[in-house]
């Protein structure tokens, strides 16, 4: 009992030396978590990090993937429109942020498309033209949704000022590996939208969280990863990639 309580106070220190702040224990919808969840080893699967919380730290948090692609409710009192400030002030390094990876934990992506099997993709066209133009859809587009195995990540302000970590709803991690030569090698860079005509900046205040989902992937290859975010690196974790990742 003694070795438990040592093992958990070891525990809670490093959480408080790498981020400062009591990491919130994400609770999923018992309905989602009852599903099977899938891994995949497609670093593009997910392109764009959306958030999924962002707010005072809390010691738990319920949440279900939110799939917003260029804007997010829950984002509206920390959008900025960007302006010659801003966008000079995005082009620095961070001070004093924090991003950790919590792997002990596990939560869900989920993908969402339509079900071929009954419906054509004209008559989706079809549909999305008549929604488009105003009018009301004549079927329903049936869909089918796979679960996918993730983790949370939490990016800590720990500057004395608003900073930008991203925009729209996706927060640009970039992910990192170690190679056999144990070396750090990046995998994927600096994600962006197609067009970013209209798109604001995500604004993180003192003290606040922002907590994204990343799905946890499959790989013939085991190694360390972490995430960065410009000059910020994330705490290392094991996981698997594929090694062709490694050779692009």
């Amino acid at each position: 009992m003694k070795i438990l309580y040592a093992l958990l106070i070891c525990v809670s220190f490093v959480c408080r030396g790498q981020s400062e702040i009591q990491l919130p224990q994400i609770i999923s919808d018992k309905n989602i978590i009852s599903q099977k969840f899938e891994k995949t080893s497609d670093i593009n699967l997910f392109y764009h990090t959306k958030v999924q919380y962002l707010g005072n730290p809390q010691p738990s948090i319920k949440l279900s993937y939110t799939d917003y692609n260029w804007s997010n409710p829950i984002l509206m009192n920390n959008y900025k429109r960007p302006t010659d400030n801003l966008n000079r002030q995005y082009k620095n390094d961070y001070k004093n942020i924090r991003i950790f990876v919590d792997t002990n934990q596990t939560t869900l992506l989920t993908q969402t498309l339509a079900d071929l099997s009954k419906i054509t993709e004209e008559e989706i066209e079809a549909e999305m033209d008549r929604i488009n133009d105003g009018e009301k859809a004549t079927k329903e587009i049936p869909n089918i949704i796979t679960y996918y195995d993730g983790f949370p990540v939490t990016i800590y302000n720990a500057e004395d000022k608003d900073i930008i970590v991203g925009f729209g709803n996706h927060i640009p991690l970039e992910l990192e590996a170690l190679d056999k030569e144990n070396n750090w090698k990046q995998i994927y860079g600096y994600r962006k939208y197609l067009c970013g005509t209209g798109i604001k900046y995500i604004m993180l205040k003192p003290k606040q969280i922002a907590i994204v989902f990343e799905p946890k992937l499959n790989g013939n290859f085991k190694t360390k990863l972490r995430y960065r975010l410009k000059n910020i690196v994330s705490n290392e974790f094991e996981g698997n990639i594929d090694e062709v990742y490694f050779k692009n």
